[in-house]
């Protein structure tokens, strides 16, 4: 039987807290975009592995997770009560402008345009840090680190992806 068809209704609540932090931050993410009125593609999950950018999506995926708190050295001992943290990227894929098929590049104001797009994405994505330390009504968690990049145009598509390392509620 494939695992997606598992009955999970047992599962022990800690046992979810992973998948919890994960659906959390997809829905923080689109709050923070619905907040600045910033459209995000259709299609949007999260996910545990780095996705296939096939249309444009935001897309949440988990890279690993270790003993600690964010920021901490991973190679050093910790005591098994420490908080637990994880690395996540956020993603969000755009259709980019690409050679036409008579050979011709696409035209400055396109690229532009295009660049415009990501750098909004770029801006609100790194805003949305301040919603994913908070995860409960008592104020700030821990803290984050993150960083942010834009990857080259590959496919007709274009990715701007935060990686954020924090702690599992």
């Amino acid at each position: 039987m494939p695992s997606q068809e598992l009955d999970l209704t047992g599962v022990s609540e800690d046992a979810v807290n992973l998948r919890n932090m994960m659906q959390g931050v997809l829905g923080r993410v689109q709050t923070v975009f619905q907040s600045y009125n910033v459209e995000l593609p259709a299609r949007q999950y999260w996910t545990m592995a780095s996705p296939a950018v096939d249309c444009e999506q935001l897309v949440i995926y988990f890279q690993q997770m270790y003993l600690g708190a964010p920021g901490a050295e991973v190679g050093e001992p910790q005591r098994c009560h420490v908080p637990r943290s994880a690395s996540l990227a956020v993603s969000i894929s755009r259709a980019t402008p690409i050679v036409s098929q008579n050979g011709r590049p696409p035209s400055p104001d396109a690229i532009e345009a295009a660049s415009e797009v990501l750098a909004i994405d770029a801006w609100v994505l790194m805003e949305s840090i301040n919603q994913l330390d908070q995860w409960d009504e008592t104020g700030y968690g821990v803290g984050v680190v993150a960083t942010l990049d834009v990857s080259p145009p590959e496919g007709g598509f274009q990715t701007t992806t935060m990686l954020v390392t924090m702690a599992v509620p």
